[in-house]
Formats: structure tokens, C-alpha cells, sequence
């Protein structure tokens, strides 16, 4: 599943995944660098801990560390990291 999200947009997966936006969690390394998104993919059994990483390019500084919803979905994933979902 994840290698084939490789070239597609973040929205692209969320829309496969059924997650909605407000689940994305940002990742940023240095602060205000965004460089991926990390969330849970519904759509898998067992639900998966998902992390798509993206190309940095200076779009993607945010010194409030805040980014707009559709801009980031508009990102196209280089790197698919997954791990089986852990309940608390």
C-alpha cells in the first residue's frame, strides 16, 4: 500500500485512508521547517500509523509553525514510513 503513495499529493492518501484533516499532526524538524505529516489510516486493518514526508522547499518555513490545510495537502510524498497502530 504505502510504496504506491509515493508521487501522490498528502490529500490523495488522506482521501484513501479516510482520515480526516484535523488528524493530520505536523512535522516539523528544525521547528518551523515543515518536512512530513503524520496520522492514522483508517482504511487499513489494523489501522496503521502512517508518516508521509516531502521535498523541503522554503514554501514550507512557517516561523508561527502554522500551515494552512490545502496547501499542505497539495505536497507530493517522496517518503512513506508505517507502523501498526498502537491503542491506548
Amino acid at each position: 500500500m504505502s510504496t504506491t503513495w509515493i508521487g501522490l499529493t498528502v490529500g490523495q492518501v488522506l482521501a484513501q485512508c479516510g482520515t480526516p484533516d484535523s488528524e493530520l499532526r505536523m512535522q516539523d524538524e528544525p521547528p518551523g521547517k515543515l518536512r512530513g505529516v503524520e496520522f492514522d489510516c483508517h482504511e487499513s486493518e489494523p489501522a496503521r500509523r502512517v508518516v508521509l514526508e516531502f521535498e523541503y522547499h522554503t514554501a514550507l518555513f512557517s516561523e508561527e509553525r502554522a500551515w494552512g490545510s490545502e496547501f499542505v495537502k497539495a505536497q507530493r510524498v517522496i517518503r512513506v514510513l508505517e507502523s501498526t497502530r498502537v491503542e491506548p
